[in-house]
């Protein structure tokens, strides 16, 4: 069977009272991912069609995946979030379900039920409250006129007329209230797929991050080092605050969405959504108040304040954060940094996905003319302090995932135009050997070989690749070392972004100094330098990882060669593949500050307070590094492990094809690494970008869907429940609409699925949807009703043919 694995990338923009139909989004987001985990766990224990199904979303979900079986495996994974603001909300939510495989249902409450201005709003108090009383006919006169249609609603006329009697030149909106909703809704979350379910819904050997951006109101000081003078100073106002959960290839799950960590993930909703004049700004103090008042404990805050801040104590509680949409509305960059690198166990499908829940907000003036209508005072003020920062357009981000499709082909160019010369190498150096399968000493020597031949045969080039690889193993050791140090207890760096790049910059340059001092003189030839050479065989782990991806690329090349072959079974290959996997991660946790310890951390401080032209400094932290690595022991497993399971598991004609890419790797390596510019690439595939809005054609309404909370400004869903219910189904069935096409379109170069059971499937999960929300919406009784028939009537063909 065909394996496939559709991968998203989610950006959620911001959106206000928006924030309810993008639940609804994640919520299908949700159902799919576990749809997608439940139809493979089927298929690799053999279990009958889901046809059994309960009736569920996530059920008519499996049966929409089953329609691509026997042929195709699809499966579906969420490794990356970015949200700001609103989106910022749904995607801490999103990310604590996908991580724990735990429910969203708890957090329809907390939309539909308190994102109310009656329950948001802070009560008017002393004589404010009688002033206010005395003057609302006027004010809801002046209102109701700068508004007209928008407040024709009853419900929304009078909450609008009591929010303009709460306190004035304060933030109506109490954000102590809206934390504890926040912290119920989150200690309510519920494993989703039944007590016997998957302990996390990220797959083994992968991992999810989130990213959520708010401003630093009063910002953080950054140096940077120019020509004259020396050194400036920034401001920068843009925090990015940071969250990951990876599954390891044994299974084991180390998460930041855990319930320890839940005020943490409460503090980042609230902060990126402190939008200003509506929310007071967020800071620690509020947030200590809140878990105070409930009884409750942050066991993780000193820690989340140094990976935030970096910075505890008074340092931290100076923080004062708002709405992360003041910066950055569209979170694409940091998504775009986090999705290079992703391991790539089966073939890839790549989508970013953003979701705009209030697209084209700035329209054109009419009749093309730019003076049509000359904006007036305030508008202009109004727009350029507000609406234009917060809608700049995704055209460099754009520009930028295209880019990357054009280095993917470049690359997979320069492998193909390499590949029989490469060959030609490796089967010389492998001899007599092709006949029989490598022993591990075999192995071993002619890998060896292959090193030694590509970069005597790479002449004049291989100075650039060394070079090349040499700056890139540093970098890569300063940036640890300065997180090491910043993940010590009293250890403030000045936060100069995701782990200190001042800190970290400053290492770079004592372990510049340090190899050319221990270099001595400029060797001539090709000799390279023996402390140059120590450093990359005991530091340079990506050289390995990009080895072991090369390897499970091929491998994945295989597969339909495999299936043409008796004895050759798909799970024996994919066992291979998870053990290289395995060894992969293994290799990943030498990147991380925790797999070191107080040592390392005296050395890197050491370093950095001993005249650089000493070099013992950098002897001690080297080695140090070097034998906690392991590097050489780890190569030897893994020519041992490549020995016995190739041999085990693959035919001649297979096993010397992957073999020939393990051995000849080296060759390879020299001419993709400059191509790549140092970075690592890992899918080696082109990125697709989709949006989700409410803009778009939908399979009901070709014309699109007109969002109840789009009015007053974005805040209309908070001033009634009819249009909250409205929205958030509405996003659920957007959602659900363009994710099932988002999985065709993946599965489409194996399999077409005929037309007819596509437009069941579609009906099925529409209908699942409306069934699961009957009972709930109630505010307008025709809702839910009424969207039955339009579903019946818009699939009737499919209803007949039943």
């Amino acid at each position: 069977m065909k394996q496939i694995e559709l991968r998203l990338a989610l950006v959620l923009y911001g959106g206000v009272s928006l924030a309810v139909h993008m639940h609804g989004i994640t919520r299908e987001f949700l159902n799919l991912v576990r749809a997608s985990r439940r139809m493979e766990a089927r298929l690799d224990t053999g279990e009958a069609d889901p046809a059994a199904a309960d009736g569920s979303a996530a059920a008519a979900y499996e049966a929409f995946l089953a329609l691509f079986a026997p042929k195709l495996d699809l499966r579906v994974v969420i490794d990356v979030i970015s949200g700001a603001s609103a989106g910022g909300v749904n995607g801490v939510m999103l990310a604590r379900a996908l991580a724990h495989n735990l429910s969203l249902e708890a957090h329809r409450d907390l939309w539909l039920e308190n994102a109310d201005v009656t329950r948001l709003a802070n009560e008017p108090v002393g004589l404010t409250r009688y002033l206010k009383g005395s003057i609302a006919p006027v004010l809801d006169r002046l209102v109701t006129m700068a508004l007209k249609s928008e407040t024709d609603d009853g419900e929304t006329r009078s909450k609008l007329r009591r929010l303009m009697q709460s306190r004035w030149f304060t933030p109506p909106f109490s954000g102590a209230r809206y934390v504890g909703w926040m912290l119920d809704a989150c200690h309510a979350m519920r494993p989703g797929d039944g007590e016997g379910g998957p302990a996390t819904l990220v797959p083994q050997g992968q991992r999810l991050d989130l990213l959520v951006t708010v401003t630093d109101f009063h910002g953080a000081k950054r140096r940077f080092a120019i020509h004259d003078p020396a050194e400036v100073e920034e401001t920068e106002h843009r925090l990015i605050l940071r969250y990951s959960a990876t599954c390891r290839g044994n299974g084991e799950l180390q998460s930041d969405f855990g319930d320890a960590a839940i005020p943490a993930l409460v503090f980042s909703a609230r902060a990126t959504s402190a939008f200003p004049g509506a929310f007071p700004p967020m800071t620690l103090s509020e947030m200590d108040e809140v878990l105070v008042e409930r009884g409750e404990a942050w066991p993780q805050r000193d820690a989340f304040c140094r990976r935030a801040f970096g910075a505890g104590g008074e340092a931290a509680e100076a923080r004062v954060l708002v709405d992360g949409s003041v910066v950055m509305n569209k979170p694409f960059q940091p998504l775009l940094e986090a999705i290079a690198g992703r391991a790539a166990g089966r073939e890839v499908v790549r989508k970013i996905v953003y979701v705009d829940p209030k697209p084209d907000e700035v329209s054109a003036p009419e009749d093309g003319a730019p003076d049509a209508h000359l904006p007036g005072f305030f508008r202009v003020i109004l727009a350029s302090l507000a609406h234009i920062p917060r809608n700049e357009p995704i055209g460099d981000a754009l520009e930028q995932v295209a880019e990357h499709n054009r280095e993917v082909r470049r690359i997979a160019e320069v492998i193909a135009a390499a590949e029989p010369l490469v060959e030609s190498e490796v089967h010389a150096i492998l001899g007599p050997e092709l006949l029989h399968p490598l022993t591990v000493q075999e192995l071993t020597r002619c890998r060896t070989m292959a090193n030694e031949r590509a970069h005597l045969t790479a002449g004049y080039a291989y100075r650039g690749y060394q070079r090349l690889k040499l700056s890139g193993v540093v970098e890569r050791v300063a940036d640890l070392c300065a997180r090491v140090l910043q993940d010590a207890p009293g250890g403030a760096l000045g936060r100069t972004g995701a782990y200190g790049n001042g800190q970290a910059s400053a290492i770079a340059l004592r372990l510049d100094v340090w190899l050319a001092t221990a270099s001595g003189a400029r060797t001539e030839g090709s000799v390279t330098p023996e402390p140059v050479i120590r450093f990359l065989r005991g530091l340079d782990v990506d050289y390995r990882i990009r080895r072991l991806r090369f390897v499970i690329r091929r491998l994945n090349r295989l597969y339909r060669l495999a299936e043409n072959r008796g004895g050759v079974r798909a799970d024996e290959m994919d066992e291979l593949k998870s053990t290289l996997y395995e060894q992969i991660d293994n290799l990943s946790r030498r990147w991380t500050a925790e797999f070191y310890g107080q040592e390392t951390r005296s050395l890197v401080e050491r370093l950095l307070e001993t005249p650089a032209a000493d070099p013992k400094a950098g002897d001690a932290l080297v080695a140090a590094l070097s034998a906690r690595m392991g590097l050489a022991d780890l190569d030897a497993l893994a020519d041992d492990v490549f020995s016995m399971m190739t041999l085990n598991y693959l035919p001649q004609s297979l096993h010397l094809a992957l073999t020939g890419a393990y051995v000849g790797f080296a060759f390879y390596d020299l001419v993709t690494l400059p191509v790549l510019r140092g970075t690592a690439i890992a899918e080696h595939n082109e990125v697709q970008v989709d949006r989700i809005s409410p803009a778009d054609p939908h399979s009901l309404r070709p014309q699109g869907i007109e969002l109840k909370g789009r009015s007053l400004n974005a805040f209309g869903a908070f001033f009634n429940r009819g249009w909250r219910e409205h929205d958030y189904l509405w996003g659920r069935l957007t959602a659900a609409d363009r994710l099932m096409t988002m999985a065709l379109q993946a599965a489409e170069p194996v399999i077409r699925v005929a037309e007819a059971e596509v437009r069941a499937a579609r009906r099925g999960v529409f209908l699942a949807i409306l069934e699961e929300e009957r009972d709930r919406l109630n505010a307008d009784p025709a809702l839910v009703p009424g969207l039955l028939r339009e579903v019946e009537e818009a699939f009737s063909d499919v209803r007949a043919g039943a």
